[in-house]
């Protein structure tokens, strides 16, 4: 792989593939490579925009929405990379990562992820005003939400589990607890959805009232025992009147 290209030094000219930076580009191409990491990180990007609004900055006047949306995001993926640097010991290869990591153009990022959603390859005129951001310019159904990845489709394994209505996951949920993390033995993608299903018919069965409920399941993430995990699952109208079901993180909606 060919290293950086150069520039004369200003400060606006990128240096490597129309980024920033090395460190900033390879990042970016991370996050899109690995499909759990992409459908993560886009799912994140959609809950910033949509929590913007209601930032303390922008209810003082300091940011408008966009410019929350992109601090709160590039924080987000600034914490959560570090946090998984999977060298802490202090040496010399925990020194180079270190300053790689600090290398990188974190908003720069978070800012592209932002722009995607204004590219959906489904969106469509919509008429609706929102207080902050201005005129709604598409309106996202389930079946696009499936298709971008944002929403993962077990309709077919709800039903072996006794859901009869149309079951999803999003994305996150997906990404922490159904895929296998990597180095942990003894498990599957398939029987930890199923768990993750089955907990949710036996918390049904047990009687909610209203289309909203939390349950818990049991997840092992490493090699030691399993641990509690609070999930949210709505049932309501999908793209028709049909109703949906949604499995999501409780701070998702």
């Amino acid at each position: 792989m060919p290293g950086p290209s150069r520039t004369d030094g200003t400060m606006d000219e990128k240096t490597y593939n129309d980024w920033e930076n090395y460190e900033t580009w390879a990042v970016a191409l991370w996050i899109n490579q690995e499909q759990s990491s992409y459908h993560y990180w886009r799912a994140e990007a959609r809950r910033n925009y949509k929590d913007a609004p209601a930032c303390q900055q922008v209810q003082d006047g300091i940011w408008n929405a966009e410019q929350a949306a992109k601090f709160n995001l590039a924080d987000q993926l600034k914490e959560e990379f570090n946090d998984a640097a999977p060298l802490t010991e202090p040496n010399v290869y925990s020194d180079l990562l270190g300053a790689a990591l600090s290398e990188v153009n974190w908003s720069e990022i978070a800012e592209h992820m932002l722009a995607d959603l204004a590219d959906e390859k489904h969106a469509d005129l919509a008429e609706d005003e929102h207080p902050v951001f201005g005129p709604v310019i598409f309106a996202y159904t389930r079946a696009q939400a499936i298709d971008d990845g944002v929403l993962v489709d077990v309709s077919e394994m709800a039903r072996e589990a006794g859901l009869k209505h149309p079951t999803a996951l999003t994305a996150t949920v997906w990404g922490q607890y159904v895929a296998v993390p990597e180095g942990v033995e003894g498990q599957d993608e398939q029987g930890r959805l199923w768990d993750i299903l089955m907990m949710l018919r036996f918390a049904i069965q047990k009687g909610t009232e209203g289309s909203e409920l939390l349950y818990e399941v049991l997840v092992r993430n490493d090699n030691t025992s399993p641990q509690p995990v609070t999930l949210k699952a709505i049932c309501g109208p999908g793209d028709t009147a049909d109703p949906v079901i949604t499995i999501m993180l409780p701070n998702e909606d």
